[in-house]
């Protein structure tokens, strides 16, 4: 069941996963707000034994298919988990359409299906690492007043400890300066609320997407129809609840140790794909650490030099980068414990 509003779940599917033999893929429905709606939970098979696991959140208009992410985390001992949040990738269904939020929230349904999945496969401790709009579910999910003891008594049912949270350029603030935001977040909530079911229509692939697949030159060979290169239609009504849950975001405070990756510099509006590569081309790194840094009590941070928006999936030596920074925080959260 989930936190917010109480309902039940039941696993549907229980496979291989189209990464492979190593991964497998469980999907899970339940009842959201309008209806019936899936979501899939997928691990890396190796160390099984391991109590510690890595629980990876996508972000927006996305999906898991970073296989050298979870080949990362296994060789360093951790179980390796990823989600496709209701609505997306492997969890998309033709009853609903791709993306639809009603609100933030509601993918705490997510969150506490995979936990306790994870739970119930035998890991005591997990370590959430996730990217962009996934960094706001994830934080909006942990600033909620449960912990792993009392969702268990409430749910008759075991979760692990969250024991950190890593941010890869998080989606905690719109893409604009901290002194533009300052009077510009208000209006462009009146806005979309003037238009709920508005939603921008693009036919051309971004300029982010050209950064990375395979078909315009980039090194990655994602799915387009799950990750399209000219995104989903963007709703309004996405935008609002976006804004709101940053400025709900902003009044709480999130204790456990948290890693805030980013890029060394923003690249918003940029003209070419050079350009675009040498930092993130999505979001405004200065808002992201404001914002950042209102929330999280132990807050570690690291610029990732020409770091892309998904740091991962940057060229070779930020990649290496970003994956350094991150273990070398989780040896020190280690050693702290």
């Amino acid at each position: 069941m989930s936190t917010s509003i109480g309902k039940h779940w039941k696993k549907v599917s229980d496979h291989e996963d189209l990464l492979g033999q190593q991964y497998r893929a469980r999907t899970f429905s339940f009842t959201g707000s309008r209806g019936s709606v899936h979501s899939t939970l997928v691990n890396h098979l190796a160390e099984q034994q391991a109590s510690h696991a890595i629980l990876y959140i996508h972000g927006y208009t996305d999906y898991f298919f970073q296989t050298g992410l979870a080949d990362h985390f296994v060789t360093q001992g951790y179980r390796f988990y990823a989600l496709d949040l209701q609505g997306y990738g492997r969890s998309i269904r033709p009853n609903s359409p791709p993306n639809w939020c009603d609100s933030i929230e509601q993918y705490g349904q997510d969150l506490d299906i995979a936990l306790a999945t994870i739970k119930a496969d035998g890991v005591d401790t997990v370590t959430l690492l996730a990217h962009s709009t996934g960094g706001l579910v994830s934080a909006t999910y942990l600033a909620q007043p449960y912990s792993s003891t009392e969702r268990a008594s409430q749910y008759q049912t075991a979760f692990p400890e969250v024991s950190g949270l890593i941010l890869n350029s998080p989606f905690l603030a719109l893409p604009f300066s901290p002194n533009t935001l300052q009077w510009l977040s208000y209006p462009v909530y009146a806005l979309v609320s003037l238009f709920p079911f508005a939603s921008l229509h693009s036919k051309k692939a971004s300029l982010y997407s050209k950064t990375l697949h395979q078909v315009f030159g980039g090194e990655w060979a994602y799915r387009l129809d799950w990750k399209p290169a000219a995104g989903y239609p963007l709703s309004f009504h996405w935008l609002k609840q976006i804004i709101r849950a940053q400025h709900q975001l902003a009044a709480k405070k999130i204790t456990i140790p948290t890693l805030l990756c980013h890029s060394k510099i923003s690249t918003l509006n940029k003209k070419t794909v050079a350009e675009m590569q040498l930092g993130d081309g999505v979001l405004d790194i200065d808002s992201m650490q404001v914002a950042a840094q209102k929330v999280f009590d132990a807050l570690s941070c690291v610029a990732i030099e020409k770091g892309f928006h998904d740091l991962y999936l940057s060229h070779q030596p930020a990649r290496e980068a970003y994956l350094t920074s991150i273990d070398n925080w989780l040896n020190r959260q280690q050693k702290e414990s």
